[in-house]
């Protein structure tokens, strides 16, 4: 498996190469001036709107950022108490300095939405201050037990902790060594916002190299290719032990299918004679399947096998195009007997694609899901 990164001017992605062909993108402005996915920023409160459990939070850059009634300290405090969630007002008030964490960045009209349920990433856990709970990598349940005993008789108050899929190579000295690293940290940035002024950037966060090595487990990449040499310095630490940089032509022709693959993308993709077509727009994606010429004993089994070939493209165009949020699908008309078969090969995508989740067949046909947001799709990059 080998790991691309290209860097242009004003862009930079990086894809998994997974047997000759491009299965994920990622990518991320380099020109950024707004706040970003991760940052932290001790901000002001600019308004409360209680009738719709949220706030806004001026962030000194761009719009301000929505702060919704759950993502508050004394919000989940009472949610891991069982007890009622309170107002927003009762939490907090207009013109107090408060410290959040860019939870998704603001796309073209919308502002960012913020958080005040801080997490920190290292190399092997995720350290999160007010969580009240502890998580472990769907990728260690064979771990799952001794792991969260840890978290249990290590974390104090409301911290928890997510054990990351590099946990399994660690001991437990390590693990608790990197706790207490990533606590350090986090009394470090607790005391930077004492006298800071508001609004300020407090801690930038890692950028794509972060932001990647939380969705992908990258310590199963052998190779890096990349037309950067900085590139080299912060995913390669990333990648499994003894992992290699490739050589200058090998890099070349892997950047050149990447390219090519980028270029590629339109909103209309072939399946053979069939195709789909899919719109971004800000509030959902729709993908609408078109059967074209394709001709088999009946319409039935005609628009069945499209289906099937459809949500395998589907799935891999998510994927591409770094996708999330709302997801609408237009699929072609069929009995209830094919239509369950379409959402049992549906639900092998969302077992695939931890970012997915399926909603179902609306009254009128149209198939819903969501995905996982994870940084800019890559139409808003290119």
């Amino acid at each position: 498996m080998k790991f691309i990164v290209l860097k242009k001017k004003e862009w930079q992605v990086a894809a998994i190469l997974d047997k000759q062909e491009i299965t994920d993108i990622w990518g991320e402005l380099t020109c950024q001036r707004k706040p970003d996915q991760g940052d932290l920023i001790f901000g002001k409160v600019s308004s409360i709107l209680d009738d719709k459990n949220a706030a806004f939070v001026s962030l000194g850059s761009g719009k301000p950022g929505l702060l919704n009634g759950d993502e508050l300290i004394t919000a989940q405090e009472k949610k891991t108490a069982g007890e009622r969630m309170p107002a927003v007002s009762a939490c907090i008030q207009e013109g107090q300095s408060i410290l959040v964490q860019i939870k998704h960045p603001g796309v073209d009209r919308k502002g960012p939405i913020v958080t005040e349920l801080i997490s920190l990433t290292g190399a092997s856990l995720v350290y999160m201050p007010y969580a009240g709970y502890s998580a472990v990598s769907k990728q260690l349940p064979a771990m799952r037990e001794e792991l969260l005993q840890i978290a249990h008789e290590h974390c104090v108050e409301q911290e928890g902790l997510i054990f990351r899929t590099s946990s399994a190579y660690l001991s437990k000295e390590a693990l608790i060594a990197e706790l207490d690293d990533l606590r350090e940290e986090w009394q470090r940035i607790l005391q930077s916002t004492e006298g800071a002024h508001v609004p300020s950037v407090i801690k930038k966060a890692g950028g794509l190299a972060e932001r990647i090595s939380k969705l992908y487990p990258l310590h199963r990449v052998t190779e890096l290719a990349t037309n950067d040499a900085d590139a080299v310095k912060t995913f390669l630490p990333l990648l499994a032990k003894g992992a290699k940089v490739m050589s200058d032509e090998q890099s070349e022709n892997v950047i050149q299918l990447l390219e090519r693959t980028i270029k590629g993308i339109e909103k209309t993709v072939k399946i053979g004679k069939a195709s789909l077509h899919i719109e971004e727009t800000n509030a959902v994606t729709a993908i609408d399947v078109d059967s074209g010429g394709v001709r088999r004993s009946n319409k039935n089994q005609t628009h069945f096998e499209v289906n099937m070939m459809a949500i395998d493209e589907i799935a891999r165009q998510l994927r591409l195009r770094n996708i999330g949020g709302m997801i609408i699908v237009d699929f072609l008309r069929v009995d209830e007997k094919e239509r369950d078969a379409l959402l049992s090969h549906l639900k092998k995508k969302e077992k695939a694609d931890k970012r997915l989740k399926l909603g179902g067949f609306t009254r009128l046909g149209l198939f819903e899901m969501q995905r996982k947001k994870a940084g800019l799709p890559l139409s808003k990059l290119i």
